[in-house]
């Protein structure tokens, strides 16, 4: 019965081979989950599921094929690995509950050509790109090279960067909070504080737990 719902309210999804894919990707976490997808006529299905948060797709799969969640209008709400997610539009927005709200994630992650690797490793700055190619495990701070450049005698570095947007809700529409000026016009009063936090934090806004904590922290003002 679930099968059928799956396909039922997922009809017009993308088939994907998982050794031939289409686009690089990368995801948000390091495997494939079991998942739940409630949809809003009531029914559900549980899947094997991840965020493709390069691409912005949600991806589950199906023995060894690879399946896009299209048709998102027919789905409420997908909870995997303690996260929750609600369509937005064509995208899926993370809900992430604060201490002193509700933020909303429109993850955006990418791969970002640093440099080279010089002859004694220390790195010579190159051009910055958007690379997207999916090597599961890697953190922001990693830096490394990938295996199909380094096949070629590549020595080029890349880092994983975040390009985020959040949203908080104000009488029932999305206020976007992507920059530390953004959130100063969103709470005009709190200018002052809002700098000196960021300075006394150093928050980066490129940095997701960075954006997290000082977003709460305006939830809190």
């Amino acid at each position: 019965m679930k099968t059928f719902v799956l396909f039922a309210y997922l009809c017009f999804f993308s088939f994907l081979s998982m050794s031939a894919q289409q686009f690089s990707r990368i995801f948000l976490f390091d495997e494939f989950a079991k998942a739940q997808i409630k949809f809003r006529n009531r029914t559900q299905a549980i899947v094997s599921l991840n965020y493709d948060v390069a691409n912005k797709k949600m991806l589950y799969t199906q023995g060894d094929d690879l399946m896009e969640v299209t048709n998102i209008q027919t789905v409420d709400t997908i909870f995997v690995k303690g996260h929750k997610f609600i369509p937005v539009a064509n995208v899926f927005y993370e809900v992430v509950p604060l201490k002193n709200g509700i933020v909303y994630i429109d993850w955006l992650i990418k791969d970002v050509n640093i440099g080279s690797k010089g002859a004694l490793g220390a790195v010579t700055q190159g051009s910055v790109h958007n690379l997207q190619m999916s090597n599961l495990g890697l953190n922001a701070v990693e830096m490394y090279t990938p295996y199909k450049q380094q096949e070629l005698g590549s020595t080029d570095l890349y880092q994983r960067k975040s390009d985020n947007t959040y949203f908080i809700r104000k009488k029932n529409k999305f206020v976007k909070l992507k920059t530390l000026k953004q959130l100063k016009k969103a709470s005009p009063d709190n200018k002052d504080k809002i700098d000196a936090f960021a300075k006394e934090n150093k928050i980066d806004m490129k940095e997701t737990r960075d954006a997290l904590l000082v977003i709460n922290y305006c939830l809190g003002l």
